[in-house]
């Protein structure tokens, strides 16, 4: 936590699980915090993604390999274009939406960058509209891309200083997703980090 800046860790064992956690955490904290009506809450999610192969992270991708025959799904999920802050802007007008869940970089089909500005922006588009941002950096996180999460590109962070300190937390993620090289692919580990505020909605038990 202290590496990254946030309150809070909840680690895991694989990176779907976290995911799955983020999912959770997502539709619980927009019920208790936000107000979504029970059952409404909608997460939103680009198309392309890959954040791994459960029954309902599959049903959230674009990618018909990937959930041919695997249907019906969960619902509460809206795919939209990567990469396109419009589309992003049009979606948080749903009162419903609760998170957007997305790599600051996509890497599962070639390599996807997106605009140096689209990250920054949709994370202020996401703390205009009181909607959770999540940054899957399973496959970007712990300084594969020269920062210790691709999310600190152009975001003021000074995380080439060793640690994650950005001045304006307002230009940070609500929650990152972490997971294969925290442990140097010596064994399965996994890890949500979030602040106490998104946090708290989970109680032990």
């Amino acid at each position: 936590c202290k590496l990254f800046g946030y309150d809070r860790m909840l680690p895991m064992n694989t990176g779907a699980e976290a995911v799955e956690t983020a999912l959770k955490m997502a539709r619980k904290w927009g019920y208790e915090k936000k107000g979504i009506p029970a059952g409404k809450a909608k997460i939103v999610v680009c198309e392309g993604n890959f954040h791994g192969r459960t029954i309902t992270i599959v049903g959230m991708s674009s990618d018909p390999d990937s959930t041919g025959g695997f249907g019906p799904f969960t619902p509460g999920f809206e795919v939209i274009p990567y990469d396109d802050l419009p589309a992003l802007e049009k979606a948080l007008e749903d009162p419903h939406v609760c998170a957007f869940l997305v790599e600051p970089i996509q890497g599962e089909r070639g390599v996807y960058v997106p605009a140096e500005d689209y990250i920054p922006k949709a994370i202020a588009l996401c703390k205009e509209r009181n909607v959770l941002f999540i940054a899957d950096e399973i496959q970007t996180g712990i300084a594969r891309t020269g920062r210790l999460l691709a999310s600190c590109h152009n975001s003021g962070c000074s995380c080439s200083k060793g640690l994650c300190e950005d001045p304006d937390p307002a230009k940070r993620p609500d929650a990152v997703l972490l997971a294969k090289a925290l442990s140097g692919g010596m064994y399965p580990v996994s890890a949500v980090l979030a602040n106490e505020a998104v946090m708290e909605v989970f109680t032990p038990g």
